[in-house]
């Protein structure tokens, strides 16, 4: 195949023409007709220019790299505006590219040291830890967020988090239902409530006691 032209494009690209036209439906190909979208950056690095030739190889290896480099790009800028864990920004990155690409990405963005999944686990853990969240509701938030099972169980089992489920529980009945645990209707729904949080049974009962009693927790802090 030759390339009979180059013609710039949106969003940093350029629309390759080539004599005979490429196979249509290659992985990872972006068309416009029958030419190709490959990214300018990538089009400069491998000389693809007017008269250059090009095997069905060539093509489908410049398609590949065009594709793992905008992946790459958009991870950054991704990362430039929010933390990811590893399979986060795989996830995110996988709405637009294939498998491949996503995968390229999320490991340049590893090397460079962009992400790391126990410093990501870390900092969410103390930020609902900050929310007075129980253990099982920060388990389940970077289970969402994709860490494994592994660094989420290493992680709540260390003091790194501070407080105890009792010790949340308590602040979390102080700062939004200490008016309604004098009446039985609404101390019932106090503790469905904290259940719903995770919370275990045991630990509700004796923040409410505790609470009850007149006993805060500037008492034991």
């Amino acid at each position: 195949m030759t390339v009979v032209d180059v013609a710039p494009r949106r969003k940093h690209r350029v629309a390759v023409t080539l004599s005979p036209p490429p196979e249509a439906g290659i992985l990872g190909a972006e068309y416009e007709g029958e030419k190709i979208l490959i990214d300018k950056v990538i089009a400069a690095r491998c000389d693809i220019a007017k008269g250059a030739v090009l095997s069905d190889a060539d093509v489908k290896q410049l398609i590949f790299v065009s594709e793992c480099y905008r992946a790459k790009e958009r991870a950054v800028w991704l990362l430039s505006g929010q933390d990811y864990s590893e399979k986060g920004l795989y996830n995110k990155l996988l709405k637009v590219y294939t498998k491949e690409a996503a995968a390229f990405a999320v490991a340049q963005m590893q090397k460079k040291g962009f992400i790391n999944d126990e410093k990501f686990a870390a900092a969410l853990a103390l930020k609902c830890k900050a929310k007075n969240m129980s253990k099982r509701q920060i388990a389940e938030k970077l289970f969402q967020n994709g860490i494994s099972k592994e660094i989420s169980d290493s992680l709540l089992n260390t003091e790194e988090t501070n407080n105890t489920d009792f010790e949340c529980a308590l602040k979390l009945i102080k700062s939004k239902y200490i008016n309604k645990l004098s009446n039985p209707n609404d101390r019932q729904k106090t503790f469905t409530a904290l259940m719903r949080r995770g919370f275990s049974s045991e630990d509700i009962k004796k923040a409410m006691e505790y609470c009850q009693k007149g006993c805060f927790e500037e008492e034991i802090f």
